[in-house]
């Protein structure tokens, strides 16, 4: 086995489950060991039970001095549209910023969440991510106490967009990311963000595709060039790795409304790992670096 150093654990966490990979390997991720711990989700705080369940991961990872890295469901994560960060002149009054922008959709619940802002370019809106700050700080503990170092934690929907920026058009577009039970679309406009959007995703998700993006057109007054790109690792049918590349035909709901089409992105998978069998794994292969 590579040297200690080289191997990291990842751990995607959802409110029914855990889906954690060992990967060794510097230039190429090789995943050496996985698993799926599952359990019933807490509907009063979704992450509870998936805390309770990480000591027992830890330790039948064999985590002992690895370096850790946190990939979180959308349906733990928040996100809102800062519209003017550069009106801020101190760290404070960006943080203030970020903070205006959530409570505005959200109220007082958010005095009780981590937000965390991204980079933006001059004169553009920036994206904030926001976390229940009691999951960030049992994060934290737990993964100390096992002896392990936590060296980031990341929303879903950002290290999905990350890992596929280079391939999306740079003046403007739609990313729609599908995971089981959420739906989430990141629009982007002249080299900033545009609009957000989360919603409830059934298990005939593509008609709820079609529907967040009639409500997306709507509310940012998207024109009907806006290219669209669907990434939905988790969800195509076991056995079938062309099964995904048949949804972006299928997703717009509404074709005499618009001669849109979808590009459908494909995700990379590291070796260790096979598609028709993994895809439950597909989340957390997204935070591999």
């Amino acid at each position: 086995m590579s040297p200690l150093w080289r191997d990291r654990l990842v751990l995607a966490i959802y409110p029914d489950r855990i889906a954690w990979m060992r990967a060794t390997g510097i230039r190429q991720a090789r995943v050496i060991a996985k698993d799926v711990i599952s359990f019933v989700a807490d509907p009063q705080a979704p992450w509870r039970n998936a805390l309770s369940a990480l000591p027992e991961i830890l330790n039948m990872a064999k985590a002992g001095g690895l370096r850790v890295i946190v990939l979180l469901s959308n349906r733990l994560s928040r996100y809102a549209i800062v519209s003017n960060p550069d009106s801020a002149r101190t760290p404070d009054e960006l943080n203030l910023l970020a903070r205006h922008a959530f409570e505005r959709a959200h109220g007082d619940a958010v005095n009780a969440w981590d937000i965390r802002l991204s980079d933006s370019a001059p004169g553009q809106a920036a994206l904030a991510s926001a976390l229940d700050r009691e999951l960030v700080s049992a994060l934290k503990d737990t993964v100390a106490v096992s002896g392990t170092r936590l060296i980031s934690i990341q929303p879903y929907l950002m290290a999905a967009f990350n890992r596929h920026q280079r391939t999306l058009a740079p003046r403007h577009g739609v990313f729609i990311l599908v995971e089981p039970e959420r739906l989430t679309l990141l629009a982007w406009q002249n080299a900033g963000w545009h609009g957000v959007l989360q919603m409830h995703a059934m298990s005939d998700w593509r008609g709820d595709v079609g529907r967040a993006l009639d409500r997306l057109a709507v509310t940012l007054e998207l024109d009907e060039d806006y290219p669209l790109y669907l990434f939905a690792p988790e969800l195509a049918e076991a056995g079938s790795v062309t099964e995904i590349a048949e949804i972006g035909k299928t997703a717009d709901t509404s074709p005499e409304k618009s001669n849109q089409s979808i590009e459908t992105l494909m995700p990379a998978w590291p070796l260790g790992l096979i598609p028709s069998q993994d895809r439950i794994f597909a989340g957390a292969m997204l935070a591999l670096p």
